[in-house]
């Protein structure tokens, strides 16, 4: 079976995931509104008149417990560009109408001062809120820069949250399953897989060795009591009673893949986007589904170049006979 979503750039998919932040966030209090909006990034945001009117000194200093004071954020900074937007954006809906809390004036300064000295580290973290739980999170260790020593790889795309979403709804389809991810990147969809998921074990693959050593880092942080059980060609974890492999793959080299090891379902976000690469992607598709016939493959894509999606799909065989825009 194969299953394939995708989504139009011109359709402004971060617009639309924002939207549905906002409408997620209607009833709730506005501490909780904002935690929220800094734990995924949303810095453009407004808030009600009686928002601003309940957000006294007391709520702003919550705020700053479950943000920046937070032993999460501390061990895991996110990038203090956003943290100055945010707390910039904050600061303007509340001056006219409330007391501002010192600590926000003080992180501010901080951030600020942070600002004017070099860049020491092109990565942060973003920490995804899974649901509507803010015990549940996801901490990923990535980079705003698109491209990084010549792999896109190193930060989440729309499709890996589209993806996550998608799989959120349907974990029944991964149950008592194993699972391989084509072109991991930091691994946001598998990690979802690992936390949210009653799958038997689940393997990571990329072919760029600097994403592989970022996705261990990733699992590491997401899984600190995992157990490392495994490292020769591959580092493997034990995490409860699920096994995850980080392994190195390349697409031109699928036919080497042991049969044993062919999983049950296939998972890829954001891997339609080269036209070079798409011949390979097509290859290793064919040669796992020649060694599983019931193999299950879901991939997600944002279609950046109309061109290069229907290079895909003839090379892969599928002809569209159903579509819809949500």
């Amino acid at each position: 079976m194969f299953l394939l979503s995708w989504c139009k750039r011109k359709r402004g998919v971060t617009e639309l995931r924002k939207q549905w932040i906002f409408n997620m966030m209607k009833n709730e209090t506005v501490v909780n509104k904002l935690v929220k909006l800094f734990y995924k990034g949303c810095h453009n945001f407004d808030l009600s008149v009686d928002e601003v009117e309940n957000l006294t000194w007391k709520d702003q200093e919550l705020l700053l417990n479950l943000t920046v004071k937070n032993d999460l954020f501390t061990r895991y900074p996110v990038s203090s560009d956003f943290c100055r937007l945010y707390f910039k954006r904050l600061i303007s809906l509340l001056e006219n109408c409330q007391e501002i809390h010192d600590g926000v004036y003080e992180f501010m300064c901080t951030v600020m001062s942070n600002a004017n000295q070099p860049l020491k580290n092109e990565f942060c973290y973003k920490h995804y809120i899974v649901g509507n739980d803010l015990s549940n999170i996801v901490t990923m260790r990535e980079t705003k820069n698109m491209v990084v020593n010549g792999t896109t790889g190193m930060k989440t795309w729309e499709a890996a949250v589209i993806m996550a979403d998608w799989i959120l709804c349907f974990k029944i389809l991964f149950k008592n399953k194993r699972v391989l991810e084509l072109g991991s990147g930091l691994g946001f969809t598998s990690i979802i897989l690992a936390k949210f998921c009653d799958i038997l074990s689940l393997v990571l693959t990329d072919c760029h060795d600097d994403v592989l050593l970022n996705i261990c880092k990733n699992v590491m942080i997401n899984f600190p009591d995992s157990i490392q059980i495994k490292e020769d060609e591959s580092i493997a974890y034990k995490i409860q009673n699920k096994i995850l492999e980080v392994k190195k793959l390349d697409w031109y080299y699928a036919d080497e893949y042991p049969v044993e090891d062919v999983p049950d379902i296939i998972v890829g976000t954001d891997i339609v986007y080269d036209p070079s690469i798409i011949k390979a992607l097509c290859n290793v598709l064919q040669i796992f589904f020649k060694k599983n016939s019931n193999l299950c493959v879901y991939i997600a894509c944002v279609i950046r170049n109309e061109s290069t999606f229907k290079l895909f799909l003839q090379n892969i065989g599928i002809v569209i006979i159903f579509e819809y825009e949500v």
